[in-house]
């Protein structure tokens, strides 16, 4: 009989992390243009956290009157992040995804290398980024439901333990001391709707 509660109780995780999967719209480097990594490191499975990121700033998002037009604006926003963080010198872009306002999840180091997003955990952790800036508005909702497809698919697939950890890079500090990333509302909203996936 236990092993029949079992089965019924985990059936459903498995058909709903395989659902998540198939609902996200990737973007793969060479999609999105990326510039080769001058190098990789494995990250071990399954990782304990997420920590998630926003992209620009107040002045970013000021300048960009207030957000992306198209997908090709999002595409070149991740190139620049790309170029921005190998020109401090990084193996690659820093975060292992990247969701844009539509919902497409661009691969930036992917499930499987080690990131560089949050100096302590960047190798216990999947830092996903939110392209924008969420201090005081959400991410779209093809945006959310992107996030909590990821989060779910990494866990269906072994890539991110259950029970994993959610954190915002603000709760964990970055290397030039306090951020505010990803803003005080996505925040809020990833440790209310992205845990326990």
């Amino acid at each position: 009989m236990k092993l029949l509660y079992l089965v019924l109780l985990l059936v459903p995780a498995c058909v709903l992390g395989q659902s998540a999967c198939r609902r996200l719209n990737m973007v793969s480097r060479a999609a999105w243009g990326a510039a080769a990594p001058r190098a990789r490191t494995p990250l071990s499975h399954p990782t304990q956290k997420v920590v998630i990121h926003h992209s620009d700033s107040r002045w970013t998002d000021l300048f960009n009157w207030g957000g992306y037009s198209d997908q090709e604006e999002y595409e070149e926003r991740v190139r620049e992040i790309q170029e921005d963080h190998m020109d401090k010198n990084w193996d690659d872009i820093g975060y292992n995804f990247l969701i844009d306002g539509y919902g497409n999840v661009y691969v930036g180091r992917g499930w499987d290398n080690k990131g560089s997003h949050t100096p302590c955990c960047n190798s216990i952790a999947i830092g996903i980024n939110f392209l924008g800036y969420f201090e005081d508005n959400l991410p779209t909702r093809a945006a959310r439901e992107a996030g909590k497809n990821l989060i779910a698919c990494g866990v269906a697939m072994g890539k991110i333990r259950r029970g994993y950890a959610m954190d915002c890079h603000s709760d964990l500090g970055a290397s030039s001391g306090d951020t505010d990333c990803p803003g005080a509302a996505l925040c809020g909203y990833a440790k209310r709707h992205f845990r326990g996936l």
